[in-house]
């Protein structure tokens, strides 16, 4: 085991998009890398050599979901560097349907993915971030705060998020670890590359009053912000472009 100095990061989801760009973003900063995902393929190992140069960092493929596998993460990564400073679980989709054709497999592992992991992933590091006083950064979602048409099972457990690092935050306060939540709005991210041009204009038209769309690094160094600031916690953060704001 290396008993490191620098700090490290666990990133579920960190091989793509916003926790990908949340990994650049803490390895410029100097801290070690723990990422996760389901599966190692030529994105994974391209972001991988991308990083060596600059930082520590191992993957371990998993799904967070099973108290089993996110247990065997955090054993990787204390085995690997001694240490955990932060914790994002940003791993994620979009999970389209109303009540009435969202699909049950769909809705469950929506819970999952976006609820039961990072839940299951803090109980695992618990200890191992109390030790350093670390913190954990939750990814939400605007639409887990206002209301959006044909994502019911998404809206929910994204909105069950910032609850959940509240709950936390008051909980573990005492011990030093720090929880908070961030909120994007529509960022360039492959799942937004698939809308029509017709969707992309209204958004930027009618919808995002700052009329671009946000990036990954911007959501990364807010995101930044949350895990280092030692006095913020049980936060929630919007990063939107200023969309949920408007009434007109």
């Amino acid at each position: 085991m290396s008993d490191s100095a620098r700090p490290v990061a666990i990133i579920t989801g960190g091989t793509r998009g916003i926790g990908a760009a949340i990994a650049r973003a803490l390895a410029a900063r100097g801290v070690d890398l723990v990422l996760s995902g389901r599966y190692r393929d030529a994105e994974v190992e391209a972001l991988l050599a991308e990083l060596e140069p600059v930082t520590g960092i191992l993957f371990f493929a998993a799904d967070a979901a099973d108290p089993a596998t996110a247990t065997a993460l955090v054993e990787v990564a204390l085995e690997r560097f001694g240490r955990i400073d932060y914790l994002v679980p940003a791993a994620g989709g979009a999970v389209p349907g109303t009540a009435l054709t969202v699909t049950e497999e769909a809705w469950e592992d929506a819970f999952r993915v976006h609820v039961h992991a990072p839940f299951h992933l803090f109980r695992a590091a618990h200890a191992a971030l109390a030790k350093q006083g670390g913190a954990m950064l939750l990814v939400s979602s605007v639409a887990g705060l206002r209301g959006c048409p044909g994502t019911v099972a998404y809206q929910t457990v994204k909105g069950a998020l910032p609850q959940m690092g509240r709950a936390l935050a008051r909980d573990h306060g005492h011990e030093g670890i720090r929880v908070n939540t961030i909120c994007p709005g529509i960022i360039e991210t492959r799942f937004h590359a698939a809308m029509t041009p017709q969707a992309r204009a209204n958004n930027l038209a009618n919808r995002i009053p700052l009329q671009r769309l946000g990036t990954s690094e911007q959501v990364a160094t807010a995101a930044v912000e949350l895990l280092t600031n030692e006095f913020i916690t049980g936060e929630e953060l919007v990063i939107d472009g200023g969309m949920s704001m408007r009434m007109v």
